[in-house]
This record gives structure tokens, C-alpha cells and sequence, in this order.
């Protein structure tokens, strides 16, 4: 085959009007028949690479691509090119003979015969090294900017929190019998329950929250929160519901979906203080390779479902519109907003692999588009809303390893509270030693990062060689369920993020213990 295209391109040398540009001029060019084989490369981008154009002609053009742009091009940018016969301002990452990767902006356009057959191909790069260069400079400069703006927030909102926290604390320790006790104790335990949302919101945006997807029909969720939103709404803004009646499922984490939505509404009510409607409609979509590449998204081209959540609000500028997805931003007043809601959505979308578009149109309203991948598998859990629980069984044992004092003592008295028995660990290498001498509980409540040589994941894998049935209940600080992914970490072990309530733990232990039944 090489062979051939060898003779081709050698054939077309002295008739080729194209000959002597590909040949002579400083242009970074290359031509590919219909399988993606290069049959032309000119001198210059051959000299480029550090190769020779009898080298290249003949070989795959992915061949000369870094392992990322490769996959890039041949799943979204070839078939989308040998659909449309053009492309425009792709980015690519080629290879050099040296090894030395060559940022490119690549544009390309397809020749066809007179009877509409493809021929062949016109591609022209563009060595973008500078260009990329100078954008990591200022990424960087404004990735500081940011964190810089994110730590203030956080300092600032937190330290509000604390000072409620520590201020109703005092008013109890002054005199526990005040006869205001119980709303010492509602507001301190209000500003925790706001303290825990606010980290949610920040691992949110981070792609870093710990998210149990489930299988889920959309129009279920939005019928939910419209019902729960029409509640809470002024009378003057009027919400309506348009669900597709064939909607594809999708995966998501139900809980932390709702409230991406309840930030939307809670968005759109605020942007419509004369009273308005709020509008939230459902759809199937296929999003296609040349609308990935046109917007440069973070996503697979295939099938999603789309929400739309649109009001008919004053709108937002240009200006603000590119920047309501940042930590922080927000165009309300002091006090009225963190401005970590959209920055919220935009991460969790990200992280459910989908993707969140903005439009608005000032004096007539905005929209905001939620994309989420259809569903495939058949074997994900499916989502149905919490049941109340049941009794914890009394008389059952847990071994609880923490290192924190103050959290075991929560935790301990937290369980104990329900007749459970507890059997408190400071570390792993106790927990361990403490099963060895004979302990035998129920379930191992562990965290996961600890002092000592034996850590969470490694605790349950060696405490499950001597008790193959025992629970495991993993419970952290750290965000992300990456932290405890393989050390035979079974898919039915619970995972609890601190802080956690009286009420999470005893329902994640009635869970565990249910399977028993």
C-alpha cells in the first residue's frame, strides 16, 4: 500500500498546481485520502517534525499524534470531518521524531470529484507552542486570582459561621438551664448544617465531591423539585413543567441534583423581583462531534438528556454571563449570596460528566442547559426516594477507628445512644489488634487516613481475611471516593463524608445491617 501511494504522490509532482507550495513553501500542510493516510506532507512540516517526507506519506496522520490527540481525532474530529469535509481551528498535540511535543492549530477542507466522490484533503497548521505558552501564563496568573478570591470567601464565610457556632456555645457554658438553651443549640447546629453545605458546594465546584449516581429518570427529579419550588415561590412567579414523555434515563446523584436545580430556581426567582415565570423542560438530544468542537466542551459526542431551566428575567450581560460559573461571583449584595451556587452546578456537571451551557438575552430572560449522558448500563442502582427507617437492632457491636478524640467521642456516644455496643480504636494498628485478640463486631466503622502503618482500606481488607462477613462503614474528610477505590474495597462497603449527623450514621448502620435480614 505504501508502495502505491508513493507512485501516486510522485505521479502528481510535475501536474500538481499545488506542487511547489507543498514543496517550497514555509506553510505547515499535509493531505489525507479518505482512511486518514497522508498522501502529501509538505517539506516544511515534515522539517518540523524531524522527518522525511518520503517518512511520513503513507502512514496513518494519527500516527504522528500524542496518545490523547489521537484518541481525540479518530472517536470526535475525523469522523466528523469525513461527514462534513471541513474542520476549523482544531487543537492537536503532534509528536516529534525527537519526542518533543508540537502544539498545533490545525484547519483542513475536503476536495471532492465532479461526481461528489471525497478525493482528498487540504489540511494547514499553525505551531501554537507561543500561543499556548502565553495561555498557561495567564491561566495560571488568573487560577491565583481565583484561589486568592476562594480563600477570601471561604475565611470570610466560615469565620461567620464559627462565630455563630462559638457564641451560642458560650451562652450555654455560662448557664446551661437558660431558658433559651434550645435555641442556642438549633442556631449552632443551624450554622453547622450551612458550615457542611458550604464544603459541599466548594468540592462541587473542585470535581471533587464524593456523588452516588444512580439510575434516574429526570422528568421524576424536576416533577419533584417543582412540586417542592411552587411552595416556596411568590405568587407572582408562575412555574411550568414540560417533560419529554420518552426521555432516556441517565446517571446522576439524585440529591446533589436537586439541588443544582433548587440553585437555578433559586437564580431565577431572584433575577425576577416584579414576578415572572420560570420555565423547566426535559428532552432527549445527540450532541455531534462538530458541536464539541466548536465550543471545545469536555464531552463524548452521543446521546444526553437535556434540562432546560429558563425565566423570563431582566437577563444578564455579556460580561456577567462569562463569568457566573466562577467561585465567588455574584451580583447580589453582601449577605445575600455566596456566590458559589452556579460554580457548584458548573463542577458537579463536570463531574457527572455532562456539561452546563448559559444563554440570556438582556430584557428578555436566561436559560440555562443541563446535559447529562444517557444511560448505558443496566446494572446501576436505581433511584427511589428514601424510606423512613427502621430501629436500629439493639445489642449489635461496632468497632469504631478514628484518631480524632473529639469525633470518636461523637461517634461512640452518637451509636451508643441506639444500644449499640462500641469498641473505640484510635488508630488501625489498635483496631487490628483489638480483632486479633477476639473482638468480633458487626460492622467496622473506619476512617480512612490515620496515624499509625494501617490505614482504612488496608484495615478492612486484613480485619475481612479474619471476618469475611463484617460490615464495612468507611467515614472521612477527604472528598473524594478516589481515596478508597481498590485494597478490596467492596462496591456494598458505606461511605460517609464528616461532618455527618446523628441521623446519616444510624441510617447508613441500618443499612448495612438490613443485609443481613
Amino acid at each position: 500500500m505504501t508502495n502505491n501511494i508513493l507512485r501516486y504522490w510522485q505521479s502528481i509532482k510535475s501536474d500538481d498546481p499545488m506542487q511547489g507550495l507543498f514543496s517550497a513553501a514555509p506553510i505547515l500542510m499535509h493531505s489525507i485520502d479518505e482512511r486518514g493516510v497522508l498522501l502529501k506532507v509538505s517539506q516544511f512540516w515534515a522539517d518540523k517534525l524531524g522527518y522525511a517526507v518520503e517518512d511520513m506519506v503513507g502512514r496513518a496522520s494519527t500516527d504522528f499524534l500524542s496518545p490523547a490527540s489521537k484518541e481525540y481525532a479518530e472517536k470526535v474530529v475525523l469522523p466528523e470531518f469525513f461527514r462534513t469535509g471541513k474542520i476549523y481551528n482544531v487543537e492537536y498535540d503532534f509528536v516529534r521524531k525527537d519526542g518533543q511535543t508540537l502544539p498545533v492549530l490545525m484547519s483542513a477542507m475536503a476536495e471532492y470529484d465532479d461526481g461528489g466522490a471525497y478525493v482528498r484533503s487540504l489540511a494547514v497548521m499553525f505551531d501554537n507552542t507561543e500561543a499556548k505558552r502565553a495561555a498557561a501564563e495567564l491561566s495560571q496568573k488568573q487560577r491565583m486570582e481565583a484561589i486568592g478570591s476562594l480563600v477570601g470567601g471561604v475565611a470570610h464565610d466560615f469565620n461567620n459561621l464559627l462565630a455563630i457556632v462559638q457564641g451560642n456555645l458560650e451562652f450555654l457554658k455560662r448557664d446551661p438551664d437558660d431558658k433559651d438553651r434550645g435555641e442556642f443549640i438549633d442556631t449552632a447546629l443551624s450554622a453547622v448544617q450551612r458550615g457542611a453545605g458550604l464544603t459541599q458546594q466548594l468540592l462541587s465546584y473542585g470535581r471533587k465531591a464524593h456523588l452516588t449516581p444512580t439510575r434516574i429518570n429526570l422528568n421524576e427529579i424536576v416533577k419533584g423539585a417543582d412540586r417542592m419550588v411552587k411552595r416556596l415561590m411568590p405568587v407572582n412567579v408562575l412555574i411550568e413543567t414540560v417533560t419529554d414523555a420518552g426521555l432516556w434515563e441517565t446517571e446522576a446523584d439524585p440529591a446533589l441534583l436537586e439541588t443544582a436545580i433548587l440553585n437555578i430556581l433559586n437564580n431565577a426567582r431572584d433575577a425576577m423581583p416584579d414576578g415572572g415565570r420560570i420555565t423547566m423542560e426535559t428532552c432527549n438530544v445527540r450532541i455531534s462531534g462538530d458541536y464539541i468542537l466548536s465550543r471545545q466542551e469536555e464531552l463524548e459526542p452521543g446521546r444526553y438528556v437535556m434540562l432546560a431551566i429558563s425565566d423570563t428575567g431582566a437577563g444578564i450581560d455579556a460580561a456577567t454571563l462569562a463569568q457566573v460559573f466562577e467561585p465567588f461571583f455574584t451580583t447580589k449584595t453582601v449577605g445575600q449570596g455566596s456566590g458559589l451556587g452556579l460554580s457548584m452546578v458548573f463542577g458537579f456537571m463536570r463531574q457527572s460528566k455532562g456539561t452546563i451551557r448559559a444563554y440570556s438575552e438582556m430584557g428578555v430572560g436566561t436559560t440555562f442547559k443541563l446535559y447529562f449522558p444517557a444511560a448505558n448500563a443496566a446494572n446501576v442502582p436505581v433511584y427511589a426516594p428514601r424510606m423512613e427507617r427502621k430501629a436500629v437492632p439493639a445489642g449489635e457491636t461496632i468497632l469504631v477507628a478514628e484518631d480524632d478524640l473529639e469525633v470518636r467521642r461523637v461517634l461512640v456516644r452518637q451509636l451508643s445512644d441506639e444500644n449499640l455496643t462500641v469498641v473505640e480504636c484510635a488508630s488501625g494498628d489498635e483496631a487490628l489488634r483489638q480483632i486479633e485478640g477476639g473482638v468480633r463486631p458487626t460492622i467496622l466503622l473506619t476512617d480512612i487516613v490515620m496515624p499509625g502503618s494501617v490505614q482504612g482500606p488496608e484495615l478492612a481488607a486484613r480485619v475481612r481475611d479474619i471476618l469475611p462477613d463484617i460490615h464495612v462503614l468507611f467515614i472521612s474528610g477527604y472528598p473524594t471516593e478516589a481515596a478508597i477505590h481498590g485494597n478490596g474495597v467492596r462496591p456494598e462497603d458505606k461511605y460517609l463524608v464528616k461532618p455527618v449527623n446523628k441521623s446519616e450514621l444510624i441510617s447508613a448502620v441500618h443499612d448495612l445491617l438490613r443485609k443481613d435480614d
